[in-house]
């Protein structure tokens, strides 16, 4: 089968498209990429696959992201390039993703004259997590791009596939519930949990840790940000300090432009000198290395729509890293926690604090949640379990490899 994958980035860093792509290859599926180029040069991230790079510059496609429920170019873009893409390929299925691409998709199947079935794989509940980024808040912001409008068109964009992937059984029955004309037999559910095939590939990079005082190393890997959680996190960790307790905080991601006089402001505090330390990006390959150098990693994520869509990938990667976690109580972390017992969930601020103490002053503690959390991902979650979601799925496709 000759399958074609629409994805609006680099793909080279996007881990879930390439585990999905890997799955496939494994299948013996012939594999053709559409996606962004911002650079010049790029190496293969999957071996034998074609891709095809819509070189433009990554400003660019910001603005015309920006403007596309006002002036819909970018998606005339991609609809056109897509419709190429089907052709020059001869393309015999698409597999888009993110809600935001179905419509381009759709018309570019339809402008190519086939009719093949299109599969939209969503990342997350987008019609409520693009209100709250920082580039849709503003007066002027809110206006031009008008985020509002997802949640309107939402069941539009979602009729045009064939079939929906997404992260989890809360976010479907979400869906289904909210537009009962939808099959739930046409949806398919595929996690963002770890590729333990990918792991003994990863790089050997040896990681020191960065601070003097040998005290235990709070963790937070990924975007750094109001609506994550973090400047909670931080509040907490200085209330700690100030308290005497012997605690330091690892923090590794891009901060929001928006949130970067708040962020640097708040660790660049005196009193906190040797006790924090942020790195703006790593490898991915490289975070299992860095996890050997932390003791507690925390998932402060405000609890929202977005964040009960399904489980982060980072939540999967700290208890690969056989580390205890403290998260917030959005609804599938908790249900994951509590369930294999790796972590501790908090409602509110004091509980958060009253969380991190705890394990500060119980090492046993520590160490049996973090391997509890390992134990889960080698018995339950990780893409060997439920890489047979995406494979059926394929099967499905009339006409088609059974």
């Amino acid at each position: 089968m000759r399958c074609g994958v629409v994805v609006d980035n680099e793909l080279n860093n996007d881990i879930r498209v390439l585990r999905e792509i890997r799955i496939l290859k494994e299948q013996g599926f012939e594999i053709y990429v559409l996606c962004f180029g911002f650079r010049n040069t790029y190496t293969s991230p999957v071996a034998e696959i074609n891709i095809t790079r819509i070189n433009i510059p990554g400003k660019l496609k910001d603005i015309l992201f920006f403007f596309l429920n006002t002036i819909p170019v970018y998606e005339w873009l991609w609809a056109s390039r897509i419709k190429k893409f089907i052709i020059s390929n001869s393309l015999e299925v698409l597999h888009v993703h993110d809600l935001y691409m179905a419509r381009a998709a759709h018309y570019g199947i339809k402008q190519s004259k086939k009719d093949i079935p299109l599969i939209l794989d969503l990342h997350e509940n987008y019609p409520f997590t693009v209100t709250t980024y920082n580039w849709t808040k503003g007066f002027f912001r809110n206006l031009i791009s008008r985020p509002g409008e997802w949640l309107k068109k939402e069941k539009k964009y979602l009729d045009y596939a064939d079939w929906i992937i997404v992260l989890s059984t809360d976010f479907r029955d979400l869906l289904v519930a909210r537009y009962p004309e939808l099959s739930i037999e046409s949806f398919v559910v595929l996690p963002n949990v770890p590729d333990l095939s990918q792991v003994s590939k990863r790089g050997n990079k040896i990681v020191q840790n960065p601070f003097n005082q040998k005290f235990p190393v709070l963790f937070y890997y990924g975007v750094i940000a109001e609506r994550r959680g973090v400047f909670d996190a931080l509040e907490v960790f200085i209330d700690l300090v100030k308290e005497n307790y012997h605690v330091n905080f690892l923090l590794i991601g891009p901060v929001d432009k928006k949130d970067t006089p708040r962020f640097l402001k708040l660790i660049q505090q005196k009193f906190l000198s040797g006790r924090v330390h942020y790195i703006p990006w790593i490898d991915s390959n490289d975070l299992p290395s860095y996890l050997e150098t932390v003791d507690i990693c925390v998932a402060p994520f405000h609890k929202n729509p977005q964040h009960e869509s399904g489980v982060a990938n980072k939540i999967y990667e700290y208890m690969l890293g056989g580390k205890p976690i403290i998260a917030s109580n959005c609804i599938p972390q908790q249900n994951l926690i509590e369930k294999h017992n790796c972590g501790l969930v908090f409602s509110s601020n004091s509980e958060f604090k009253g969380a991190i103490a705890k394990l500060l002053e119980d090492k046993g503690l520590r160490d049996r949640l973090g391997e509890n959390g390992y134990d889960a991902i080698m018995k339950e979650y990780n893409f060997g379990f439920v890489k047979d979601n995406l494979i059926l799925l394929y099967k499905k496709i009339p006409g088609k490899i059974r």
